[in-house]
């Protein structure tokens, strides 16, 4: 069954009622997880450039135990050494980002942990040196523009990377819609993560690339008929198809 992760990100702007809704919103949609960012912007660019997006450690303790009591997983990526130890106790699985995967620090203070590790921006070479430090990984396919146009999703990576690595491949969207996520499913993905957002119009980096509540229930949805039409591959007839073939072969 296709795992389905509400990327919240910095959609709350830095505020803590506004991220308690994307809980509220990830798990009306029937999301399986809903993800945040922990990361402390002087600390990890050494200005203020993104400050007023930053939600604080305490915080994350109460959106964490917010979504428990709602029976959501919660997720959190961290944008630091200091923040991935913080969060170990607190997910059962670390995602990192994209523009972390170089990050050595980060990688081994994620060891001995199931990782979801996104690829996007990232050579062939990159992604094989990350692996050497992590031990039970997912790979996630991705393209780092936000939103992505649909030229440049590229499905077929997946097979790629799964192909060259031997480790779970699935897939993080950055579209403005919801058809790749589902074309993604119908590859057999089963992981897929997708930005959510209470407004596409809020100021924030990745508005543009996330769907309202509505767009993601029908989003998720969508990829559970999309499960039940992958069928099991065997071909042979099936039930619904007897009353049929009788009639059919019996004049054969």
């Amino acid at each position: 069954m296709t795992f389905i992760i509400a990327e919240a990100g910095v959609n709350h702007g830095g505020d803590f009622e506004t991220a308690l809704k994307l809980v509220d919103a990830a798990k009306q949609s029937n999301a399986d997880a809903v993800k945040f960012q922990l990361f402390h912007s002087r600390r990890l660019w050494g200005d203020e450039r993104i400050e007023n997006l930053e939600l604080s450690e305490a915080q994350m303790l109460d959106i964490c135990a917010y979504c428990k009591s709602l029976d959501i997983e919660f997720m959190c990526t961290p944008f630091g050494a200091e923040e991935a130890i913080f969060l170990r106790p607190l997910v059962k699985r670390m995602k990192i980002a994209s523009g972390c995967l170089t990050r050595i620090e980060i990688l081994q203070a994620c060891r001995h942990l199931p990782v979801i590790l996104s690829t996007g921006m990232s050579t062939m070479k990159e992604i094989s040196e990350a692996l050497w430090h992590l031990d039970d990984v997912t790979l996630l396919h991705c393209t780092s523009a936000y939103p992505c146009k649909p030229e440049d999703v590229n499905l077929r990576a997946m097979k790629t990377l799964e192909e060259n690595f031997g480790h779970p491949v699935r897939f993080s969207d950055h579209t403005a819609g919801i058809t790749a996520a589902i074309a993604a499913a119908a590859r057999g993905a089963v992981v897929i993560e997708k930005h959510l957002t209470l407004d596409r119009n809020m100021p924030g980096p990745d508005h543009k690339a996330s769907i309202m509540p509505k767009e993601f229930k029908a989003m998720v949805s969508a990829i559970r008929e999309v499960e039940l039409m992958l069928g099991d591959g065997v071909k042979q007839p099936r039930l619904c198809e007897e009353e049929l073939r009788k009639v059919w072969r019996a004049n054969s």
